[in-house]
C-alpha cells in the first residue's frame, strides 16, 4: 500500500506563495561565501517549514521529519533568520506590499500591548521580572494596526515590564512612511500622556484617540481648575466614543493571533525565542486573511 500525505487543510495558503524574497534576504557577500562543503538547504524551503510550524505549532521533530530535513537544521534555520534580520525584513516587505496595494488605509491606526507569559512559568532570559499587574513573569508585543483593514504596520517585542506609553514614539516613527494620510491614532488610558499627544499632532497632523486619565479630588481641589486642566489636555484629542471605539480592532487581531496562530503556546524560552514566534505568526496571519502579492 502506497500512502501519499497531504498538507493539511490549513497550511495549504501557503503553498501557493513563492518566497523568492527570503532568497535575496540571505544572499551572502563575496566575504561570506565559502568554496567547498556541501551546499546548504534551500532558505525557502525552511522558511515555508517554519511558516508551516507556526499555523500548525506541531512539534521542530515532526516538521523536519515532514520536510525530510534534521531537527538541529530547523532549529538553527529559526535562528538564522532571527539574527540576519530576515524575519523583520519579510514583515517590511509585506507592510510595503500591503501599502502599495491599498490594504492599510491609514486613516484610523491603533496601538497597544498583549502579555504573553514565560513558557516556564519563571524568570526567563529576558523577562526582565515579575509583572505585579498580569502577576506573571513574562514578555510584550506592541504592535500597531490598521483599524479599518486590520492590517500591522509596526511591531515593538519587549520584556514583559516595558511600559506602553514608553514606546508610542518609537511604534509610530517605525510606521511614519506609512501614515501619511492619517486621521486618527488611537489607544486605552495606559498612553495618556502629553508627549505622545504633541507628537501625534505635529509628525501626523492628526488627532489622538486617547482617554483622559481621571485623577482623584485632592484638598486643593477647584472645579474651575479642573475645568481648565481637562481643556488643556482635550487639547490635539478627539473624546467622541464613536471614534475611540475603533480602537477594539487592534483587541480583536490579538484575539487571532493567540486563537488562530497559537501564539503563546510554544514551547520555547527567552526574548529572542519569543520574537521569532511573534514574527512568525504576524507574517502567517498578513499571508493568511490578505490577498497581499508577494512576488518580486
Amino acid at each position: 500500500m502506497n500512502f501519499v500525505p497531504k498538507l493539511p487543510h490549513k497550511v495549504q495558503y501557503l503553498s501557493t506563495f513563492s518566497f523568492s524574497f527570503i532568497s535575496k534576504l540571505c544572499e551572502k557577500s563575496t566575504g561570506e561565501k565559502f568554496i567547498g562543503g556541501r551546499p546548504g538547504y534551500d532558505k525557502e524551503f525552511l522558511f515555508f517549514l517554519l511558516l508551516m510550524k507556526r499555523v500548525t505549532n506541531w512539534s521542530f521533530r515532526t516538521i523536519a521529519e515532514m520536510g525530510g530535513i534534521s531537527h538541529s537544521t530547523l532549529v538553527r534555520a529559526n535562528t538564522y533568520f532571527l539574527v540576519r534580520h530576515v524575519y523583520e525584513k519579510f514583515f517590511l516587505f509585506l507592510v510595503k506590499k500591503a501599502y502599495k496595494q491599498g490594504l492599510i488605509k491609514g486613516k484610523f491606526v491603533a496601538m497597544d500591548s498583549s502579555f504573553v507569559t514565560t513558557f516556564s512559568g519563571k524568570q526567563e532570559e529576558g523577562s526582565e521580572g515579575w509583572n505585579g499587574f498580569k502577576e506573571a513573569y513574562g514578555f510584550k508585543l506592541h504592535p500597531l494596526i490598521d483599524c479599518e483593514t486590520k492590517f500591522p504596520i509596526a511591531l515593538i517585542v519587549t520584556n514583559g515590564l516595558a511600559s506602553d506609553n514608553t514606546l508610542a514614539i518609537p511604534l509610530l516613527k517605525r510606521a511614519g512612511n506609512w501614515l501619511k494620510k492619517c486621521g486618527y491614532v488611537l489607544a486605552d488610558k495606559g498612553y495618556d500622556d502629553g508627549q505622545i499627544i504633541d507628537f501625534i499632532v505635529k509628525a501626523f497632523s492628526a488627532k489622538a484617540g486617547i482617554p483622559i486619565k481621571k485623577h482623584k479630588r485632592g484638598k486643593n481641589y477647584s472645579w474651575k481648575g479642573s475645568t481648565k486642566n481637562f481643556q488643556l489636555k482635550a487639547e490635539g484629542r478627539s473624546l467622541k466614543k464613536s471614534i475611540y471605539n475603533r480602537r477594539t480592532a487592534v483587541e480583536r487581531v490579538f484575539s487571532v493571533l493567540k486563537r488562530v496562530f497559537h501564539l503563546g503556546h510554544e514551547e520555547v524560552r527567552g526574548i529572542l525565542s519569543f520574537a521569532k514566534q511573534v514574527y512568525l505568526t504576524l507574517i502567517c496571519y498578513m499571508l493568511k486573511l490578505f490577498d497581499i502579492d508577494i512576488s518580486s
